[in-house]
């Protein structure tokens, strides 16, 4: 998995193509090598694949502190990218203070806890059903880097990465990020 942004290319290649541009400027001023410049296959090919690696959210301080505590214990690591993999995806709500919370009627206002956004039933069908895509995927990655020998670190990083691609709206009932409720 490629985690180096796009944007990195782009300022490498605008630098060098300014500090090319200056030097044609002040040695040849009729010569226009810029027009000559190609690029080739394989780095169009891996602009392609970065290109669609779109970070709805960058790794929050929660969890470059987790990959931080992982790195001392390899096992730990294991642990917890083995139980990322495994885990469902779930919505998470903010119930304070709700009538019909844990009384079993289920009759409490779904409002989220990352957001305080009231959601209804449609909203939470279609999260599931976005959901255990990406929880196979998520799982796919975990497996498929284990059988290659990646480092469990390493692993749970890819799979933290992944996940924070994944739309705003799944980041948000998932809980997996913090705005701030709304009053």
């Amino acid at each position: 998995m490629i985690i180096q942004g796009l944007g990195n290319i782009t300022s490498a290649y605008e630098a060098t193509y300014k500090a090319a541009t200056e030097r044609q400027t002040a040695s040849a001023p009729t010569a226009n090598y810029a027009k000559k410049v190609t690029i080739s296959n394989a780095a169009k090919n891996l602009a392609a694949i970065e290109g669609n690696t779109v970070f709805t959210q960058q790794r929050t301080p929660a969890q470059e502190n987790l990959l931080r505590a992982a790195s001392s214990d390899k096992a730990s690591a294991e642990k917890i990218a083995y139980d990322m993999a495994n885990a469902s995806s779930t919505i998470f709500y903010d119930i304070r203070g709700q009538r019909g919370v844990g009384d079993g009627t289920g009759d409490f206002v779904r409002k989220l806890s990352s957001t305080g956004e009231i959601v209804n039933k449609a909203y939470e069908d279609n999260f599931f059903k976005q959901a255990s895509l990406i929880d196979t995927q998520r799982r796919s990655l975990y497996e498929s880097e284990k059988a290659r020998g990646t480092d469990p670190l390493s692993i749970l990083g890819k799979m933290i990465d992944f996940t924070n691609s994944q739309s705003e709206d799944y980041l948000e009932a998932s809980g997996w990020t913090y705005k701030g409720v709304k009053a």
